[in-house]
């Protein structure tokens, strides 16, 4: 089986919060900034994708079915 190439929006975005909350040293102050702003981008474009996503259509009642049902209790 092939290996996966790209990472997922998540996977990435946890990468880019290790860098940004570094206190090793290990990443500079322009490496945490240049990890905020791409997380920053790729919260917006996983937003954007939700939003893109069309809502759940409810299932179709048979009118029949609600025919039958006693009527409301006032």
């Amino acid at each position: 089986m092939r290996k996966k190439r790209h990472l997922t929006i998540e996977e990435k975005r946890d990468w880019l919060a290790c860098v940004f909350r570094d206190e090793s040293g290990e990443y500079s102050q322009a490496d945490r900034f240049k990890a905020m702003v791409e997380d920053t981008r790729l919260a917006m474009l996983e937003q954007e994708q939700k939003e893109a996503e069309p809502a759940p259509k409810a299932p179709a009642l048979d009118l029949d079915l609600l025919a039958h049902l006693p009527p409301p209790l006032t």
